[in-house]
């Protein structure tokens, strides 16, 4: 299950910031020291996953420690979507 989120994560972040997916893996920061997203883009981030999964993340949930790294979001998403 984590494989397949992982892997919508990078197509996601890939598509969103053009980003080459080599640079992503679930160790990759979000933040701080990794691929250093601003705060409109962790907006345009969380916008796109909702999307993709057609389902909202609870206000609660976003928080600077759910989108620190891409384990840490795909960790939310399971708990959230799945």
């Amino acid at each position: 299950m984590k494989d397949k989120i992982y892997e919508d994560i990078n197509n996601i972040l890939n598509e969103s910031f053009k980003m080459a997916d080599s640079r992503i893996d679930k160790n990759t920061l979000l933040l701080n020291g990794g691929l250093n997203l601003n705060s409109l883009q962790l907006i345009e981030l969380t916008v796109a996953i909702e999307n993709y999964y057609n389902k909202e993340f609870d206000t609660d949930t976003l928080t600077e420690e759910n989108f620190s790294s891409v384990e840490a979001l795909a960790d939310l998403i399971q708990s959230s979507f799945m």
